[in-house]
């Protein structure tokens, strides 16, 4: 409580206010923010200023309480004396709109990123567990422009070195994909940034993240993020590496095992599990569950191998049921290749492209993922981006890099500080309920 002022002990009813529910959530959490690698103010050089230290617990509040913009900010703290004391503002000085988007565009991000990890391993150490499964995804964070209105008539979205007039570090890229009424597909572009991160399966929380330009590739920023994660945190246990196709990447994958092999206790148990989503594709597969043989029974799908060097070309093997399952139930037409010789059984091959086959594999991979216990928790990273959406807008109302890494940056200190203040008052189910933590 060393950053609360002395108006709070005379001025209210330090427990009446305290069983708010807002409130509590924000004593509780101020109490596990550790900002000693931040200076508070300018003690020496010239005026003193606001505390910085205050001023990063209000970027805190404005995200509990979903507040999408530094006015509304400023007057929430306004109106709510307790929460501007809370934060340690003194004499209920509350710092101009101004004043927020300087200290956003002069913060170090990575001293953001250093408390991120901090707050990560006290977890860890209280909750006596390990990363063992990881996910790496992206999310777009869209500049503030005219040129990403949909009502503006003039918009550039095709010339990407026509740069925005007060954004020049945004960068134009893929934004999202969707299927009009007319079953056209249509890909959307967009100016902006894009957040990468690495998330624990397990809590829910980001590790390691980055906001870039949103046109630098998936992969490439991927390298990045997991020698950070190296860096900073123990993964001897790391087992699943989950991601969609944009990390479908063989050089990538080998970097990530040459790279992880001395921190794993067991590098040849790394798997990767990529995601691949074919439900809109127009080109049609065979049926993978089988085909009729000449006895009326239903073939089982037996591997898939190219034809040529390209892999423009591939071929499906079915094998007699009764072979593969190993049955002794007699072949109805007495086939010889199931009653004679290695009794290996009927086979057939069936030709198809190298799109076919894509999709096939991904089948494949769905259908094991299915029956597996990691296969479940495939989608927490896209129910990470859902909380994460909530708490900040995708629109950063920000116009340089600088502050969008940071504004990026204090969202998912946010969501890593109710993980942590959740597991501290006992409610483990409860670290990703940012609503409801402290209830």
């Amino acid at each position: 409580m060393s950053y609360l002022t002395f108006q709070t002990s005379i001025l209210y009813d330090w427990n009446f206010f305290l069983s708010l529910p807002t409130n509590k959530k924000l004593y509780e959490i101020f109490q596990n923010l550790d900002l000693s690698l931040f200076q508070d103010k300018n003690y020496g050089h010239g005026q003193t200023g606001y505390s910085r230290h205050a001023m990063i617990r209000a970027l805190i509040v404005k995200n509990i309480a979903q507040l999408n913009s530094i006015p509304r900010l400023v007057i929430y703290l306004t109106d709510h004396p307790f929460i501007c004391d809370l934060c340690g503002f003194d004499g209920y000085r509350v710092p101009d709109e101004t004043q927020f988007y300087r200290l956003l565009k002069s913060l170090d991000t990575s001293k953001l990123h250093e408390t991120l990890i901090q707050v990560n391993n006290q977890y860890y150490e209280l909750s006596h567990t390990s990363i063992q499964s990881i996910s790496i995804d992206s999310k777009p964070v869209l500049a503030p422009t005219r040129e990403n209105n949909p009502k503006y008539h003039q918009r550039n979205l095709t010339n990407k070195h026509k740069k925005p007039k007060h954004n020049p570090d945004a960068a134009l890229g893929y934004y999202a994909t969707h299927i009009e009424y007319t079953g056209e597909k249509i890909t959307d572009f967009r100016w902006g940034y894009r957040t990468h991160s690495i998330l624990d399966n397990a809590t829910g929380c980001t590790l390691v993240e980055v906001t870039v330009p949103i046109n630098l590739p998936d992969n490439k920023i991927a390298k990045i993020l997991f020698k950070e994660l190296k860096k900073n945190y123990n993964i001897s246990e790391l087992r699943n590496i989950f991601g969609d196709k944009a990390y479908d990447d063989k050089r990538l994958k080998n970097f990530i095992r040459q790279l992880l092999k001395s921190s794993l206790k067991r590098p040849q148990d790394l798997d990767f599990i990529i995601r691949k989503n074919f439900r809109n594709s127009r080109c049609v597969t065979p049926a993978v569950e089988g085909i009729p043989c000449p006895g009326n029974l239903l073939m089982r799908f037996n591997g898939l191998t190219p034809v040529n060097k390209k892999g423009t070309k591939c071929r499906m093997k079915f094998r007699c049921p009764l072979a593969i399952l190993k049955l002794d139930n007699p072949c109805p037409i007495n086939h010889p290749s199931l009653t004679a010789g290695k009794h290996y059984g009927c086979i057939k091959y069936v030709s198809i492209t190298g799109d076919q086959a894509k999709i096939i594999r991904a089948l494949i991979e769905d259908n094991k993922l299915k029956r597996t216990k990691p296969g479940r928790i495939r989608v927490k990273i896209e129910r990470y981006f859902s909380r994460f959406q909530d708490i900040t807008s995708e629109d950063a109302p920000y116009y340089s890099l600088k502050s969008g890494r940071n504004h990026v940056a204090l969202a998912h200190l946010t969501l890593s500080l109710v993980a942590l203040t959740a597991l501290k008052m006992g409610r483990p189910n409860k670290i990703n309920s940012y609503l409801t933590f402290a209830a």
